[in-house]
């Protein structure tokens, strides 16, 4: 059935790609080619959370903005500060690339990025590309690349406050002061969020090897404060330099050997660009990024603090109107401290790569390639090509394909408990090809791909990591977008086939933890002073683990939200999540929220 479903959209699109509206077309991005570019002119899939439609969807979490998109697949394991995974086209947690302004986001032990305690209140924009970018990013970005933007000031000094309350006792305030002018900009920002949360797990949970193994009836709490600086000032007309933090500091309960998590994530940086000519620009980066994590349970205690420090300098050489060339270096050093003690705890890398962007004619092309000497793996050169042709002024056609390599979690190599020195490291090739267009006021596009992954790391039933030989990822995304009455209305719809393709004991079983299918549709209005919107997602099955003998139901949920300016300068938001109560769970074991309500008063002066 798998295969004739994709073979049957393979011969009915023929060729797929994503598209950006007519509305968006020319929003600037910059994580699919480390360069400023329209939506428009990308080459790669592309997708955009702005600042408006975090509050119009009245967002509460990077998770929750994100989680509709398409390929996108999120797991949680108890609620609001959660352990949060991002499967990103079917690929591993640890195979998305998070960046934050421009520099690496700090990762736990295992390699993967912990984003449940990046709070919202502090973040002007993402964006999410999907597919391999290795070449441009280094390890850890074969699902794809996900970049998140602090809020950067401009205009005269705004001041702006909101607070707000909900279910669960949940508490949120935030704050903030902006501004700039041509060549100063700053923006000071904080928040803190409590909540008491629900019980993590669920009456299963007792079981072996299901959810958190303990049954423990209690609420599990939440606490997140946190502060944002981001400032920059640029000299005449030819350099600037800007520096940014983002801090937060808190308390996690749950369930299970430990109770409660005492994190700090803390992500700071300093970018120096200058024009060296009129058609050489260096931009310089230097960033530290920090994870700890002070564990405590009834019989032990743990503590984990992983540091990564950065180095980039990077060269973007216009060669003519229509070709510009990029040529880089970047640094990168890992270090882990774990009570548990590693037999080696800290590594370090170097990599150049390049990358030519160009029109020829009616053609456009990206070609980009990386070498990467890992101080514990030596060599990997990873490489991405991709074109695209407009066939009319409503069609476009494109494709592309890309190689990724993730190397094993320090955790995973030298952990005194469970671990695997042998392992080595993953590697991906992808293929894409995508049709998007424009007729009768609908915006659509279509993607299909496929990524076969190598030496993908599982764990086995000891909980020992293992490469398995293989693994192939088939998948399908749809787009559209329209305007009916005044109502805005878009939708996605994303089916993968995530397959473990190693040839032994669970060969042809789906992945664990992604779900198949994906389905969102979204619609909004403003009339007045009012604005209302919705949104209904759709989740398929999945399984919980390899054997496929712990399989997931899917949901649907459905969220209400709406404003109203009481003046122009005060605006009171309501949103109503899984309007009819839902029960479900993303990972097997772990519960997740019923229907909660949040109301919150918001003061921006009106510039």
């Amino acid at each position: 059935m798998k295969k004739t479903l994709l073979a049957t959209s393979i011969a009915a699109l023929s060729l797929t790609q994503t598209i950006a509206f007519a509305e968006e077309s020319q929003v600037m991005v910059v994580t699919a080619a480390r360069a400023a570019q329209t939506i428009d002119d990308t080459l790669a899939s592309v997708s955009v959370i702005t600042k408006e439609d975090i509050d119009k969807y009245q967002y509460k979490t990077i998770a929750e903005a994100i989680s509709a998109l398409p390929g996108v697949v999120i797991t949680n394991t108890g609620g609001l500060g959660k352990q949060t995974s991002i499967f990103l086209r079917g690929t591993e947690s640890n195979h998305t690339q998070i960046l934050l302004n421009g520099t690496k986001l700090a990762t736990n032990a295992f390699g993967a990025p912990q984003i449940e305690h990046i709070p919202l209140n502090l973040i002007e924009r993402i964006e999410l590309v999907r597919g391999p970018q290795s070449s441009l990013y280094g390890s850890g970005s074969i699902g794809g690349t996900i970049q998140i933007f602090t809020k950067k000031g401009a205009g005269k000094l705004t001041p702006t406050f909101s607070v707000g309350f909900g279910t669960h006792d949940k508490k949120e305030t935030s704050f903030g002061v902006s501004g700039g002018n041509t060549s100063t900009w700053y923006s000071l920002s904080g928040g803190y969020t409590e909540t008491n949360g629900f019980n993590s797990c669920d009456g299963r949970s007792g079981l072996l090897f299901i959810g958190c193994f303990a049954t423990e009836p209690d609420k599990d709490a939440y606490r997140n404060a946190n502060a944002s600086i981001r400032v920059g000032h640029r000299f005449a007309d030819n350099a600037e330099i800007e520096f940014f933090s983002l801090y937060s500091e808190g308390e996690s309960e749950y369930d299970g050997y430990f109770n409660t998590t005492d994190f700090l994530q803390h992500t700071y940086g300093t970018t120096l660009s200058a024009d060296m000519t009129e058609n050489w620009k260096i931009i310089a980066t230097l960033s530290q990024g920090r994870l700890e994590a002070d564990n405590e349970g009834a019989f032990a205690t743990s503590f984990g603090d992983n540091q990564q420090d950065h180095f980039s300098f990077q060269n973007d050489i216009q060669l003519n109107e229509a070709h510009l060339l990029t040529v880089g270096y970047d640094y990168e050093d890992d270090k882990i401290a774990e009570s548990s003690g590693f037999s080696v705890n800290k590594r370090h890398s170097h990599a150049i790569f390049t990358q030519l962007l160009g029109d020829l004619g009616a053609h456009r092309y990206q070609i980009s390639l990386r070498e990467e000497d890992d101080e514990q793996f030596g060599n990997h050169t990873t490489g991405n090509i991709a074109w695209a042709t407009h066939v009319s002024d409503r069609l476009r056609l494109n494709a592309s394909f890309g190689t990724a390599f993730v190397a094993p979690a320090l955790i995973d190599l030298y952990s005194p408990f469970g671990s695997n020195p042998d392992l080595d490291p993953e590697r991906s090739t992808s293929y894409e090809v995508g049709v998007a267009g424009q007729h009768d006021g609908v915006h659509w596009s279509a993607n299909i791909y496929r990524t076969k992954i190598k030496n993908l790391i599982s764990l086995d039933t000891f909980f020992v990591p293992q490469n398995i030989s293989e693994a192939v990822i088939k998948g399908l995304e749809l787009q559209a977008s329209t305007v009916i009455s005044g109502i805005y209305f878009d939708g996605q719809f994303s089916w993968i086939d995530p397959e473990n393709a190693d040839g032994g004991t669970h060969d042809g079983n789906v992945l664990a933890r992604r779900a198949e299918q994906t389905f969102t549709v979204n619609m909004n209005k403003s009339f007045g002073d009012f604005s209302v919107a919705s949104q209904v997602f759709v989740s398929g099955r999945r399984f919980d683990d390899a054997a496929n003998s712990r399989k997931i139901p899917g949901f649907t949920t459905v969220d209400l939200s709406g404003s109203y300016k009481i003046n122009k300068d005060v605006t009171a938001s309501l949103k109503l999540a899984n309007l009819f109560n839902e029960e479900y769970e993303t990972v097997s074991g772990f519960n997740t929220d019923g229907t909660t309500l949040f109301f919150s008063l918001n003061y921006q002066p009106t510039q």
